[in-house]
């Protein structure tokens, strides 16, 4: 399974109770796109993507824009 496809799926599942992605579910994300220690282009993708949906509360947006910014920086 490639990681993009995981992350969709987790991102789905995270979004099937309330159609919002919370900070608790962004920091989940996020370890889940650090675990091989570096952000993928298509990770940035996903997180360009989950962005633009808006489906993600306050916090979780700054948690996945933070890391999109701090990945582009590399």
């Amino acid at each position: 399974m490639t990681t993009t496809k995981s992350l969709q799926e987790a991102l789905k599942e995270v979004l099937k109770d309330d159609d919002k992605v919370s900070k608790y579910e962004a920091r989940v994300l996020r370890e889940l796109i650090l675990a091989d220690g570096k952000v993928s282009e298509d990770e940035k993708r996903f997180l360009h993507q989950a962005l633009e949906k808006g489906h993600l509360d306050e916090e979780a947006f700054r948690i996945l824009s933070d890391l999109l910014k701090r990945a582009e920086m590399k």
